[in-house]
C-alpha cells in the first residue's frame, strides 16, 4: 500500500526509476522492446523530474517523471515553461488501484506547486483504448485532443494546477 512519495534527486534514485521502467515498459505497450525502453529513457531522463513512491516496506511500487513544457501543442522540454506534461506514470500491478494512484499524484502535484508555483496546467495523456484510464482521467481533467503517441493513439488531457491540487487534497493527507 502507499506510503510516501520522493523527488530522485540522486544518480542511484534515478537508476532506481530506469530499472523500474524497464522493467514494467509493458505497461505502456506490449510491443515496447528494451531497445525501445533505453531510447525513450535516455531521450528524456536529464530534462524530466521523477517521483519515485515506496510501500511501508521502503519497496518502490510506483514512478513518475514530469517536464516543463510552454505549450500543449509542443511537449518539447522548456525550463521556462508554466505548463507540467507528465510523460509516464507507472503502479506496480499488486498494487494498481485508484487509491493508490490518487495519493500518489496527490503528493506530486503539492510538490510541483510547492516548488514551482508559476506553474499553472497540468497536461498528460492515455492511450486513447484504455478505457479505464479514460475513465479515471476525466473526473479531473477535461480531454483536450487525440494525438499520435509512442504507442498509438493517446487522449491528450488538460486541467488547472490549482483545481487540481484541490480536489486531490480532499484525500487524506501523506507527506511527501
Amino acid at each position: 500500500m502507499y506510503c510516501y512519495s520522493k523527488i530522485a534527486d540522486t544518480d542511484e534514485m534515478k537508476a532506481a526509476f530506469s530499472s523500474f521502467f524497464i522493467k514494467h515498459r509493458e505497461q505502456f505497450s506490449k510491443d515496447m522492446i528494451l531497445d525501445a525502453a533505453l531510447i525513450h529513457l535516455l531521450s528524456y531522463i536529464e530534462r524530466s523530474s521523477i517521483v519515485l513512491s515506496y510501500d511501508e516496506k521502503d519497496q518502490l511500487i510506483a514512478a513518475a517523471n514530469y517536464w516543463t513544457i510552454s505549450s500543449s501543442d509542443d511537449v518539447t522540454y522548456d525550463p521556462e515553461g508554466k505548463i507540467m506534461f507528465i510523460s509516464s506514470s507507472l503502479i506496480v500491478e499488486h498494487e494498481r488501484s485508484s487509491r493508490v494512484f490518487m495519493h500518489g499524484f496527490r503528493d506530486m502535484i503539492n510538490h510541483v506547486h510547492s516548488s514551482n508555483p508559476a506553474i499553472h496546467t497540468v497536461v498528460f495523456t492515455a492511450r486513447a483504448d484504455h478505457d479505464y484510464l479514460n475513465k479515471l482521467y476525466s473526473k479531473f481533467a477535461r480531454f483536450a485532443k487525440q494525438v499520435e503517441g509512442l504507442h498509438g493513439n493517446e487522449n491528450l488531457y488538460e486541467t488547472d494546477l490549482i483545481a487540481l491540487m484541490n480536489f486531490l487534497n480532499r484525500l487524506k493527507s501523506k507527506k511527501m
